[in-house]
């Protein structure tokens, strides 16, 4: 009985661990990170020659679990209008704050920290502070450093991914408006297909095709990501969703792992991973949140996002302070606690506010259409 209730009726979109899972994945990007600023890598990521990580898969599981719910939020909106405006609330207001918090709180401690003094701190200029809030305003993260601060480390290498997550609601929303996810939804499958054979055959001619760009490769790894959520979620009512199939997924995720493990460099390393993994993080992740057994975490507070876009910064500064001669768990313990802390200023002050501008429509100048589309929008349930 249990192999035959589809992913439709097991995700309840009112009662499951996503927010949970969401948090999870965020802090093993931030357990990941931590050992790789003290020198090494995790343990993933030895056994593949630090190609494949355990942040890798986490920021795996972040594109695949989106694609469900993006296409999923999509399908739910009343048009593409507001599907994006949703989207935009959702991802940029706490991306512009963390700019500037970074710029006006972090980076001047930095300066401080490593230099005792505010004296010729790099406000303008090359690779200057105010040019790493405007270069990166756009969410392409196009300057990573800062002169002379932040050690030799990336303010916040963490960001660069927001850039394709965002591409991709673009994309959900190019291929909602054509009509192609409510009618024509094989041709998503097409395209996954597509993207899973330009992998396979990037794999087999030593990476002809992604060439070492990294654009092109972060698109083809974390887009094929993307797409199995939407594929996932636009064939929910006829996949089984189950842990016996879960156990099946896990030993195809193994097989992935295992065969980068084996390959041990890069390219090839990435595309045995690419080969085998987004269908089986991107049923894993929805198995794993479908379940209402971790509801209650995040259910009013979505600390989530916030620990991913702070948690690097964070983590440069304690390195600052001496955080790599501390034990690997005070220095993980540290980084996790303000971390933590500057996410729930984040959501309570930012993420949540921009949230109830949701369902926010302009003025419309004609007599009464405002008060038309209030009363459209009235009982609309909307995805975070």
């Amino acid at each position: 009985m249990a192999a035959r209730i589809s992913t439709t009726e097991r995700f309840d979109p009112m009662h499951n661990s996503v927010n949970a899972l969401r948090l999870g994945l965020a802090t093993v990007v931030l357990f990941s990170h931590t050992l790789t600023f003290r020198g090494g890598v995790d343990p993933l990521g030895a056994a593949t020659g630090g190609v494949v990580d355990l942040g890798t898969v986490a920021v795996d599981g972040f594109f695949a679990l989106s694609g469900y719910l993006i296409a999923r939020s999509y399908l739910h909106s009343p048009s593409l209008g507001r599907f994006l405006w949703r989207r935009c609330l959702r991802i940029l207001p706490a991306f512009w704050v963390c700019l500037l918090v970074t710029a006006i709180l972090l980076l001047p401690l930095s300066q401080l920290i490593q230099y005792r003094t505010m004296s010729g701190f790099p406000l303008t200029g090359d690779q200057s502070v105010v040019g790493y809030v405007v270069n990166n305003s756009a969410l392409f993260i196009q300057q990573f450093h800062v002169r002379g601060l932040m050690g030799s480390e990336a303010v916040d290498g963490s960001l660069y991914t927001l850039f394709y997550e965002f591409v991709c609601y673009l994309g959900v929303g190019v291929l909602g408006a054509i009509g192609v996810l409510r009618r024509r939804r094989s041709l998503v499958l097409a395209v996954a297909l597509m993207m899973w054979l330009a992998i396979a055959l990037d794999l087999i001619t030593g990476g002809s095709i992604s060439d070492g760009g990294v654009v092109r490769e972060l698109f083809m790894r974390l887009g094929s990501m993307f797409l199995a959520g939407v594929v996932l979620y636009l064939w929910s009512e006829r996949i089984p969703l189950n842990w016996w199939a879960g156990g099946l997924a896990g030993l195809l995720l193994a097989v992935a792992l295992i065969g980068a493990a084996l390959q041990g460099s890069d390219p090839h390393s990435r595309l045995t991973y690419l080969v085998f993994a987004p269908v089986a993080v991107a049923y894993l992740v929805i198995l794993i949140g479908s379940s209402g057994r971790l509801s209650r975490i995040g259910a009013t507070r979505d600390l989530s996002y916030g620990v991913y876009i702070y948690a690097w910064p964070i983590q440069v500064i304690l390195l600052l302070l001496g955080a790599a001669t501390w034990p690997l768990v005070a220095y993980l313990g540290a980084a996790t606690v303000i971390t933590l802390v500057l996410a729930l200023v984040s959501w309570t002050v930012v993420e949540a506010p921009a949230l109830r501008l949701k369902s926010w429509s302009p003025r419309i100048v004609r007599r009464g259409s405002h008060r038309r589309n209030s009363g459209k929008e009235a009982g609309q349930r909307t995805d975070r």
